[in-house]
């Protein structure tokens, strides 16, 4: 099956790749949880504060360029940052799911790609990874002592490479059920690069919450002065 590569660079999986059937749960499934995140999401709170609404769709347009440097050749088997444990550390899972599907539906319009893949790769690059960084956050603060150097290193650097992980192994899971590619190919070209790129997503997220929280900590919803700092 020949599948052209110029496929969105902000996508995981070409529809090509994934039966109909799946595509349309996916979808699905994406617009309920897209839907339920609305009624989380305070709106007006971020609309009546400037300095919010400047930070937030900054990050968005860093994030969508950032998105264009990926690296892998096998279309569904590419890496790119997903700036998920980042976004969600900084606004929180509600605006993060929502700030980062703004990201990919933008990447679909401008790049004039699958629409159809939205649902799929909303999951995988979105979803996923943003609770599994927020799960990582609450575990950290229910578990371990609340500590600056806990925040940064667990929270946000190893938070980040979870996220990709996670994103990256639930893509493989469903390019295997789907018999996409053959197992030995999703090992060889995937799984085994999977904690290579892990790391430089761990070390930008670990480096920018590390600064924000020093000189800019009202940029990150998510750390409590009071909490890590001032209480100790």
């Amino acid at each position: 099956m020949d599948i052209e590569t110029d496929w969105l660079i902000g996508l995981h999986i070409p529809a090509a790749l994934v039966p109909p059937e799946v595509l349309l749960i996916s979808n699905i499934l994406f617009v309920g949880i897209l839907l339920f995140v609305m009624f989380k999401v305070e709106f007006k709170q971020l609309l009546n504060n400037n300095p919010s609404q400047h930070v937030y769709f900054g990050a968005m347009v860093m994030l969508l360029m950032l998105w264009g440097l990926k690296a892998g050749v096998t279309p569904g088997l590419g890496f790119h940052h997903l700036g998920a444990t980042l976004f969600t550390l900084m606004f929180g899972w509600p605006l993060a799911i929502i700030g980062l599907s703004v990201i990919l539906l933008v990447s679909v319009m401008t790049q004039q790609n699958e629409i159809v893949a939205l649902g799929i790769n909303g999951i995988l690059s979105i979803v996923i990874p943003v609770f599994s960084s927020y799960a990582i956050l609450k575990l950290s603060q229910k578990y371990l002592m609340d500590n600056f150097f806990i925040f940064i290193f667990v929270a946000a650097f190893f938070g980040a490479g979870i996220a990709v992980a996670m994103s990256r192994f639930s893509a493989i899971i469903i390019l295997s059920l789907v018999d996409a590619y053959p197992d030995a190919r999703l090992i060889a070209e995937s799984i085994l690069y999977t904690p290579l790129f892990m790391f430089p997503e761990m070390f930008v997220t670990g480096m920018l919450i590390s600064i924000f929280v020093v000189y800019r900590p009202d940029w990150v919803i998510t750390f409590d002065d009071e909490r890590y700092i001032i209480g100790k």
